[in-house]
């Protein structure tokens, strides 16, 4: 992919989210691993997931002992995967608490390919969070036809 700007990082990000909805992993891995490559792009989808994420938590709003869970699971007995959904939690938690410091430090020690791996989570986690709710809107428009349907008739 080509040098993205703050907008097209956004898109890209979302791109990646419904590539997974639709079990298109391969292309949601190659989005990832264009938006890790460079600081301001990674940011931008960090944000992006983290809007999806922390809906309803207003930044700062949460006590700085608070962890917000990642809702990927780690693979058992695989310790990246594990520092990655590690690395995911701690930067939601410093979203959430307002506390930048906390989330460039937790990116300032990971590597680049641990940076993907972590950015990979969160894109994970927010694609599920969409799914869930897409499924949760279809079960409340199938409840809505049935009964007003019903009703009707």
């Amino acid at each position: 992919m080509q040098r993205l700007d703050d907008v097209q990082a956004r898109e890209v990000t979302l791109a990646a989210m419904g590539a997974i909805n639709r079990r298109d992993h391969p292309w949601s891995i190659e989005a990832v691993r264009c938006l890790a490559s460079e600081e301001r792009t990674r940011m931008v989808a960090i944000d992006t997931c983290a809007a999806v994420l922390l809906r309803g938590v207003p930044r700062g709003s949460l006590n700085p002992s608070v962890r917000i869970p990642v809702s990927v699971p780690a693979t058992p007995g695989d310790r990246t995967s594990a520092q990655a959904v590690e690395a995911a939690s701690e930067v939601l938690s410093g979203l959430a608490c307002g506390d930048d410091g906390r989330v460039v430090v937790v990116l300032g020690v990971l590597g680049e390919e641990q940076r993907f791996d972590a950015l990979l989570v969160l894109v994970r986690a927010a694609a599920s969070w969409i799914d869930a709710f897409v499924g949760i809107d279809g079960d409340t428009v199938d409840a809505y036809y049935a009964i007003s349907k019903a009703e009707t008739t």
